[in-house]
């Protein structure tokens, strides 16, 4: 059988799982042993279990959970019974998620839907179940529910966005791969390509949205590269990461550290994976590593920054962007970026000197007079904010 792309470390047929396992918090769990409706994402075989494999299993709900997935996930059963069972006896966010897969699979959207709308009622946090109803919608044609679905899970998690924009980017990537040399180039070749030629032709995939192409890719470059390559190891963990396989891509960043401890992309990665998983210390610890590694790379100030405003440690997060701006004084996004932190310390003063900057930079960015148009608004200038939004509207109709 084909290894699942989403990692389900639910890998019945490779180890037992104890109750243990199943204590964890709901994001992990999702993450450890579910994934997303996405055809390619499931197993390619049907496999068959031993009737005996859960019998180590004591708790009822859990026994019942992993019959559940077994029977119509991993194999061509119906599931509903059993799992609406585990759903009555414990509310499990994995019995929602199994059923939730089962309906998708067997082409029965409505009911997907209906079981993910259920699901958000109890975890309204969990991004996994919008972006679930979002891929859901979206082959119903129900775009304005896709569309709403998919600006919260992108808030609650952004790694989110990366799938989905992945996914709705999947018609098109034949004509992109048509359209670029790299890889008729490469492809065409009789030679076995090198490990640079291999991790070359990975990237062009990437452009093109192939990443299970490119993934096949970095793949066969880390198994000819017996040196241990830690770059190697961080291009296929984000991409595991943006197709949210969050245990792929934990393993592969912890790779990556083994092998070099001042490997910063995979410290910055990794945290991003704890954040997936509310594991805010271990992110936090991952980006002060990051840091101490290269105090000069902005992506570390800049993800850490977000992660802080989630907290709501706002002066902290506000001395990352104060470095991202020291580090970036000519790119105009970062001082949006802090003007947006600064209106929500109630600087409206300093906000609206970072959005003018930013608009100095990049005069030709519509949003930014929106943006100084509301501050503006705020500080009784009715005059100047009408000025901005007239831009605003002007920068729109060309």
């Amino acid at each position: 059988m084909k290894r699942m792309m989403s990692n389900l470390s639910v890998t019945l047929w490779d180890k037992a799982v104890t109750e243990s396992d199943f204590k964890l918090p709901s994001p992990v769990l999702l993450a450890k042993f579910s994934f997303l409706p996405i055809s390619s994402f499931f197993p390619t075989d049907i496999i068959s279990l031993p009737q005996d494999r859960f019998d180590h299993i004591r708790r009822e709900d859990i026994k019942l959970l992993l019959k559940g997935f077994s029977m119509g996930i991993i194999a061509d059963n119906d599931p509903v019974q059993v799992l609406e069972e585990v759903i009555a006896l414990s509310n499990s966010v994995l019995a929602y998620s199994y059923l939730g897969l089962y309906y998708f699979k067997i082409k029965a959207y409505e009911d997907a839907i209906a079981v993910y709308s259920r699901a958000i009622e109890y975890f309204k946090e969990e991004p996994y179940f919008y972006a679930s109803r979002c891929l859901v919608y979206r082959l119903t044609g129900e775009d304005e529910g896709a569309f709403y679905d998919y600006q919260i899970a992108k808030r609650l998690d952004f790694n989110y966005h990366s799938v989905l924009e992945w996914q709705e980017n999947q018609a098109e990537v034949s004509y992109f791969e048509a359209e670029n040399l790299v890889i008729q180039e490469l492809e065409s070749t009789s030679k076995e390509l090198s490990t640079d030629e291999l991790n070359s032709l990975g990237l062009e995939y990437v452009h093109c949205y192939n990443y299970l192409k490119a993934i096949e890719l970095y793949t066969s470059a880390i198994n000819k590269n017996t040196t241990g390559d830690s770059n190697l190891f961080v291009f296929r963990g984000s991409l595991y990461l943006k197709l949210t396989c969050f245990e792929l891509a934990l393993n592969d960043f912890n790779r990556a550290i083994e092998l070099d401890e001042n490997q910063t992309a995979a410290y910055v990665f990794r945290a991003k994976v704890f954040e997936s998983y509310r594991y805010s210390e271990k992110a936090l610890k991952d980006y002060a590593k990051a840091e101490e590694n290269d105090s000069n790379s902005s992506i570390v100030y800049e993800e850490r920054a977000s992660l802080f405003e989630r907290l709501g440690c706002l002066p902290e997060a506000l001395s990352d962007f104060d470095r991202l701006v020291e580090l970036n004084p000519d790119d105009f996004y970062v001082y949006s970026l802090r003007a947006d932190l600064k209106e929500k310390l109630a600087d409206m003063h300093g906000a609206l000197n970072d959005y003018s900057t930013a608009i100095e930079l990049n005069p030709y960015y519509s949003d930014l007079y929106s943006y100084r148009a509301a501050i503006k608004e705020k500080l009784g200038d009715s005059v100047g904010a009408k000025l901005d939004l007239d831009k605003f509207d002007e920068l729109e109709d060309e």
